[in-house]
């Protein structure tokens, strides 16, 4: 492979972005993940298509940051201080910005990049030029612009939130929209991974982080976030566009390099540390003398990623039949990569019909309350008692509500799904929930008032035994900042669900 000029850099490549962008053996991160591909962002894969060595792209990206709430990382000081004539800086943000329930990262895609205002979220594309843009032309560096890969979408339909197109705007074309008016290159990765995608959506889903396997394949898949493979692949296709463009950055672009390949990239994404993890199914010795819970075939539990290292911010009681739980502290959260919350639950044999109801009434909402919070009625796989399980992806089926607005939400095959259900949520808010199994189908009910929403769902019995093949659990739960008092509570088992 060969450059496309001979000429020497000498500069520095600065990357600034999210965590589909970052490198997650450097601070502020943790260290890559523990399951079974790990993620990695497209950045750290650059240096195997452009002539510089690897210590000349510095990778300043961070992950769950947004274009706003990085400025306040030391991340932005470090790209202000050192960025200089001569260098460049790629900008990858976008999926973080589009938390509208979160002002701490929330920025708004309708506003043009001269509107200073903040009412309703400072400017998308005011923020990127005023904060990157503009200080990487004073100190004479080269920006370039990249919209976010696309999320993955098991129907192959990519529209809407998939592509970056929220109930707020358009984020993938706000970016296009400011670098044509700044005259500042852009690279679609919007649209090219999108293309991808379509082309072949199931060999897509190897692009990504999964958290566990089946055997050999992969399971848990991470929906939003690349494995190496897949950011290898995103990589690629960034500098293989930056040929088409005026970028002077295209002569460091390595020409004819070859794209990476299933059987030879994928094999290098898989952990060879990782170990699946042994199972045992609840019994009732195991239960946690943490909760008030006196109510017979009951138990409390605090379980999956909870943000942290105690337990002691999740609540469960009861008394006379009405629970009470509380993830108060904004601990734990329901979101695409892993699940944490507090719950009261209760053990049924896996070959049971059963109708299954409660009332909810939310007693707080905490002011961050927002993504990543839910509450509600679940059947799930598995259950832990007081267990932080950082990679927790276990397949369920919820009737409640998440982020605050969605109603009826599920887990399968490790992704999260939610309906496109929309409801408020504020203290003193109630909602009635039923899940009901009868044989092969399961029904899914969220009430609202005079809304009433519903789902069924069809052979899920193998997901629903892919850990614990002998039980499935019923749980009252709440997570992210919610606290939620539970009613009417009542289980009863219909017969035999039959042969599966």
């Amino acid at each position: 492979m060969k450059a496309c000029s001979s000429a020497k850099f000498n500069g520095k490549i600065y990357v600034v972005g999210d965590s589909t962008v970052c490198d997650y053996t450097v601070p502020p991160q943790t260290g890559l993940d523990s399951g079974y591909m790990p993620r990695y962002g497209y950045a750290t894969q650059l240096y195997n298509y452009l002539n510089c060595p690897p210590k000349q792209i510095v990778n300043l990206a961070a992950s769950g940051r947004s274009s706003l709430d990085f400025l306040a990382l030391p991340n932005y000081a470090t790209l202000k201080n050192n960025i200089s004539a001569g260098d460049y800086l790629i900008i990858g943000f976008g999926h973080n910005d589009e938390k509208h329930a979160d002002p701490a990262r929330y920025t708004n895609p309708n506003k043009s990049y001269t509107d200073a205002s903040v009412a309703d979220g400072i400017s998308f594309q005011y923020n990127l030029y005023e904060n990157y843009i503009k200080p990487a032309l004073s100190a004479g560096a080269t920006p370039i612009l990249c919209t976010p890969i696309v999320r993955y979408d098991r129907n192959g339909g990519y529209s809407g939130a998939f592509v970056h197109i929220t109930e707020h705007g358009d984020y993938a074309d706000a970016i296009r929209t400011l670098g044509k008016a700044v005259s500042v290159t852009v690279i679609d990765l919007t649209e090219i991974t999108k293309a991808i995608y379509l082309a072949d959506n199931n060999a897509a889903r190897y692009f990504h982080a999964h958290n566990s396997c089946e055997g050999e394949a992969p399971c848990g898949m991470d929906g939003t976030h690349l494995n190496k493979y897949g950011a290898k692949t995103v990589a690629y296709h960034l500098a293989t566009a930056l040929l088409k463009t005026d970028c002077p950055l295209k002569a460091l672009v390595l020409a004819n390099a070859p794209a990476p390949a299933m059987q030879t990239d994928f094999p290098s994404a898989i952990n060879t540390d990782y170990v699946k993890p042994e199972y045992k199914p609840f019994a009732p010795a195991m239960q946690s003398s943490g909760y008030s819970i006196t109510a017979q075939g009951w138990y409390g539990t605090a379980m999956g990623d909870l943000v942290g290292s105690s337990l002691s911010s999740f609540k469960v009681s009861e008394a006379g039949g009405v629970f009470t739980v509380s993830a108060a502290d904004n601990q734990g959260k329901i979101c695409n990569g892993a699940d944490g919350f507090a719950a009261a639950f209760m053990q049924t044999g896996s070959g049971k019909n059963f109708i299954a109801t409660a009332k909810a009434r939310v007693e707080q909402v905490t002011e961050n309350a927002g993504s990543g919070s839910a509450f509600g009625l679940m059947l799930r796989d598995d259950i832990y008692i007081d267990t932080i399980k950082d990679g927790l992806n276990s397949t369920y089926l919820a009737a409640g509500v998440i982020d605050n607005k969605t109603a009826i939400f599920s887990r399968e095959s490790k992704s999260l799904f939610k309906e496109g259900n929309s409801v408020r949520v504020e203290v003193g808010s109630e909602f009635a929930l039923r899940i009901e199994r009868n044989g092969q189908k399961i029904y899914l009910t969220v009430a609202d008032g005079a809304q009433k929403f519903a789902r069924e769902y069809s052979d899920l019995q193998t997901g629903l035994k892919a850990v614990d093949a002998e039980f499935m659990y019923l749980c009252l739960f709440a997570a992210g900042g919610i606290t939620v008092r539970f009613f009417d509570v009542a289980v009863r088992i219909t017969g035999d669900a039959g042969v599966e």
